[in-house]
């Protein structure tokens, strides 16, 4: 909203130096003014808790209280944004059941449909003063030759609407790149990877090279962990889902960088607000089939 009152601005700017304003300028000013300001609207139909079985699917949408207890805004943007993926989700799986019928009807045969799933989980990590750190779990089986999962999770400071970027906590992107492969490494290996390290390494980073069109290679995929210490963050974790490094069979991947080792690349801002050992619950979504 923002941008777009300053686009507003400055092209009435422009247009009032060539030629007399007309009144149409005014009131479309007023109005970026008006939403850019607007207060966070409840959506009528906001649950913290949902879920919708039907003969063609079963969706449904958690959202940790303590999201809403701390940032109400918040809890309604994952709300919407989970609900038009779940509504999505159901036509799809409608249509695939009309498609399927009409093969059955046309060939004879039984119907090739499955029953579609979606579950999306929004789950607090921790909150740390002004911010709240979330974790984001999605299953979803559309009849495929296996269910799949995805895992993600961002910072959130409150009453702001984008998430913070990796780059207000960490100067240096490649010396925190170089400590999630070391972890990542040593993860491989527990799990029983038979490979050279060097040669597990090389591989992590092919893989981890960002795309040329993501600014932070990380953004969206880690959460922070709390600390022995009240009230300070005891360190980061990174997630990566299935296929993101490994086979799907390997399952999802979660490092956790204590602070202990990220104090050398914290920002000047952020640094005293890491300290202590992490504490570190087990992921329940990453357990799943």
């Amino acid at each position: 909203m923002i941008r777009l009152l300053s686009t507003v601005s400055f092209a009435t700017l422009l247009l009032a130096a060539c030629t007399p304003a007309p009144a149409q300028t005014t009131a479309a000013e007023d109005a970026a003014v008006a939403a850019a300001s607007a207060e966070p609207v409840e959506p009528e139909d906001f649950q913290l808790s949902y879920i919708l079985e039907s003969e063609n699917y079963t969706v449904q949408s958690e959202i940790d209280p303590a999201i809403l207890a701390f940032d109400p805004p918040l809890a309604w943007r994952l709300w919407t944004e989970a609900k038009a993926q779940l509504d999505d989700l159901g036509q799809s799986a409608d249509e695939g059941r009309s498609m399927a019928d009409e093969d059955a009807a046309a060939t004879g045969e039984d119907s090739w449909f499955r029953g579609y799933s979606l579950e999306i989980t929004h789950k607090v990590t921790g909150i740390f003063d002004d911010v709240i750190s979330v974790s984001d779990f999605v299953g979803t089986d559309t009849g495929g030759a296996h269910p799949n999962y995805f895992l993600a999770g961002a910072i959130h400071r409150k009453g702001e609407t984008e998430p913070l970027p990796l780059s207000t906590f960490i100067t240096d992107e490649v010396a925190f790149n170089d400590l999630v492969i070391k972890s990542l490494v040593e993860e491989k290996l527990a799990r029983g990877y038979t490979d050279d390290r060097a040669v597990i390494e090389a591989s992590l980073r092919e893989l981890l090279v960002p795309p040329t069109d993501v600014p932070e290679a990380y953004q969206g995929s880690f959460v922070f962990e709390p600390s022995t210490e009240p009230g300070k963050v005891g360190g980061i974790t990174v997630m990566f889902s299935p296929y993101d490094i490994g086979s799907y069979a390997e399952g999802s991947y979660e490092v956790t960088l204590p602070a202990s080792e990220l104090t050398p690349i914290l920002t000047e801002a952020w640094a005293p607000r890491f300290g202590g050992e992490s504490i570190v619950e087990e992921s329940e979504p990453a357990r799943k089939e």
